[in-house]
């Protein structure tokens, strides 16, 4: 599986070192000087709550895996399996940063599942409920970013709209499939197919039946998830609460580093918009982690704000804990994971030959 996505890791370091460039180089509020200064006189403490919500961002989805992979394997002859979210999490956040539209994230945190029991067809719902409650929790996020501060959004440059109101539109939109998927899951199939047939008339889409059975399989799921929600409700509040605080943690590092550096709190509402259509943003192009996008974008809002000196310094360190050092971490785990199942697992083939 790794070996698969060395390219995209590649692919990831050659745009973190074209963003941080961009930013460098190109922004005329960045300076070296003024980063020293404000870094020497900030607030330590502020920072240390900033890396603590970066770390808060796997925490809080490794809990909702956690919850959901129990709630969906307890069966009444058996106990629920034993997960380990924790590793699941720092698959997903990190094959999701350096794939484009964070499509390696899932088969990730499956593999990692699969390894430690959990059935291919289990683990498959559980992602894809993880996946909406993601959705819904970015929408409510995005809210936040128009009505928190408005001035912000109407403040951006024309681009930095258009990619925040795309981004919005992506999420809305996954979220009114899936709800009709609910209701009207035949309209659903039909417009899928007929967009389909249509990339395969102007030669867009080959194997035309491939992706029908595709559409079918991923409505058969979403059907599925639908009646596990109703029947695991309170997990499934549960699961949907730790999704919004994961995503709250990564706006609470921009906020805490803006503390740091001797922000004041009148302008919190300010900021926390400017992260949150951040994260909005971001889902408007297939990029690999948003880089670019949200950088250009945190930039574009933070300079809105009348007490930061520099956008583009507050940008970096905030970027740097809640992303860069987020990533550096997620694939640290990631490896300790995969040695602590291979060892784990050769234990359990060891003990089961000498029982046999």
């Amino acid at each position: 599986m790794i070996k698969k996505k060395i390219p995209w890791m590649i692919l990831f370091l050659l745009l973190m070192v074209l963003s941080i460039w961009a930013v460098v180089s190109r922004s005329g509020s960045y300076s070296l000087a003024l980063l020293k200064e404000t870094m020497a006189n900030s607030n330590p403490w502020w920072l240390l709550a900033a890396v603590l919500g970066m770390l808060c961002n796997i925490l809080f989805e490794a809990a909702a895996l956690d919850v959901l992979v129990r709630a969906l394997t307890r069966t009444p002859d058996a106990p629920p399996l034993k997960s380990y979210g924790i590793f699941y999490s720092a698959a997903d956040i990190y094959f999701s940063a350096i794939t484009p539209s964070a499509s390696g994230g899932q088969p990730a945190s499956a593999f990692f599942m699969s390894r430690d029991g959990i059935p291919m067809a289990k683990s498959a719902v559980i992602l894809v409920l993880n996946m909406l409650f993601y959705t819904g929790a970015l929408v409510i996020i995005g809210i936040m970013g128009f009505t928190f501060s408005p001035d912000i959004f109407y403040g951006l440059d024309t681009l930095a709209q258009i990619f925040v109101l795309l981004g919005m539109f992506v999420l809305l939109s996954l979220c009114v499939i899936f709800v009709l998927i609910l209701k009207k899951e035949r309209w659903v199939r039909h417009m899928a197919v007929f967009f389909i047939r249509l990339g395969a008339k102007i030669h867009l889409v080959r194997d035309k039946k491939k992706h029908i059975e595709k559409v079918d399989h991923a409505i058969h799921q979403y059907k599925d998830c639908a009646d596990l929600i109703f029947k695991n409700k309170r997990s499934m509040g549960v699961a949907f609460g730790f999704n919004l605080l994961q995503r709250l943690s990564l706006v609470s590092t921009t906020v805490l580093v803006y503390l740091a550096f001797g922000g004041s709190w009148d302008n919190l509402p300010a900021v926390i918009s400017a992260q949150c259509l951040v994260l909005v943003g971001v889902y408007s192009l297939p990029i690999p982690g948003g880089m670019g996008v949200a950088d250009y974008l945190l930039i574009s809002g933070l300079t809105q704000i009348e007490d930061v000196a520099s956008p583009a310094n507050l940008e970096l360190i905030s970027r740097g804990i809640s992303f860069y050092s987020c990533i550096a971490l997620t694939i640290g785990i990631v490896i300790f994971g995969y040695i602590y199942q291979e060892r784990r697992n050769k234990k359990k083939a060891l003990l089961k030959s000498q029982n046999a």
